[in-house]
């Protein structure tokens, strides 16, 4: 059985008597996101401003100064109770993997704990920055390459239009190619959040933990993220979102504990003796080592027996 059915499977597990909290946590979150929006939309009405430009990026090009800073207020607003609340989630799941259904309430503790409160902020700016860097760093070509492409197929010359379709095609295909290494890449800092959660650990600590647990199995979390891609599909309906949010953070927060508990032990393996034959021991190998029932170290997270087969 392959890990990402061990983990989807541990999933209904962990969420079979809970479905009513989890969904509760979705809609209070969802509720506060929407708070800052019908805010926007009140002070904007007030104010007489355009709502159609209340976004930063329209304010700005569309000249509206107190828009532009109504925008820039309320962002910060979301950005300063959005953060410490959705680690405060991860903390509730946290819990749940390890048998033990808290208060929906709970999910508000950051706000109750200062450190953890601005290390939260401190992580989602120093990650944001690093994923930001990292876009410039893999798209820059591609963007580079449409602009020009742009710029030719403007023209009414044949030569120019050949060009420029060439170009589309080469960037286009650019684009695909470093996007995937892209998406890759900036899964290195996956697990700097759930290194987080044990409030000792500081931001810095997070980020390097993520990168060493993640090195070489990036793709592989990036096939278990894309393996719910039918579920987020099915969300645009809306209401299967309130099922698939639960479900999807459930499972990464399975799936980063094993992950965490496997650097951990492989950590912890001391060489007998540093010879040629001595060899480094791969992602698959490690999984199968390892008893299903310690994949997380928690309760819930058990391997189901060959007459109940999970479904993903």
């Amino acid at each position: 059985m392959t890990l990402r059915k061990q983990v989807k499977y541990n999933t209904k597990r962990c969420l079979c008597n809970n479905w009513g909290k989890a969904i509760s946590i979705v809609l209070l979150n969802t509720a506060v996101y929407l708070l800052f929006a019908i805010i926007e939309m009140m002070i904007a009405q007030l104010l007489e401003l355009p709502i159609g430009d209340s976004t930063i990026l329209m304010s700005v090009s569309g000249a509206h100064t107190l828009s532009f800073i109504l925008s820039l207020l309320m962002s910060i607003g979301s950005f300063l109770l959005m953060v410490p609340l959705n680690l405060g989630i991860m903390r509730w799941y946290h819990s749940l993997s390890d048998g033990v259904s808290e208060d929906i309430m709970g999910i508000f503790s950051c706000f109750a704990n200062r450190k953890m409160f601005f290390r939260s902020l401190w992580l989602s700016l120093n990650t944001g920055v690093r994923i930001a860097l990292t876009a410039v760093l893999y798209l820059f070509l591609p963007t580079v390459g449409f602009v020009l492409s742009s710029f030719l197929l403007s023209s009414h010359l044949s030569e120019a239009l050949f060009l420029g379709s060439l170009s589309l095609v080469f960037s286009a295909v650019l684009f695909l190619l470093m996007g995937g290494f892209f998406l890759m890449r900036i899964q290195r800092y996956f697990l700097a959040k759930y290194y987080l959660l044990d409030g000792e650990t500081t931001v810095r600590q997070a980020i390097r933990s993520s990168v060493h647990a993640t090195r070489g199995i990036c793709d592989e979390i990036l096939v278990f993220k894309f393996s719910f891609l039918l579920w987020a599909l099915s969300s645009l309906l809306v209401l299967p979102v309130l099922y698939f949010s639960a479900y999807y953070s459930m499972s990464t927060m399975l799936y980063a504990r094993f992950l965490m508990e496997q650097d951990k032990r492989s950590n912890s393996i001391v060489p007998v003796a540093a010879d040629e034959n001595t060899r480094e021991v791969s992602f698959e190998q490690l999984h199968q080592s390892m008893p299903p029932e310690d994949l997380a170290q928690t309760q819930t997270f058990v391997h189901p027996s060959e007459e109940e087969q999970p479904n993903d």
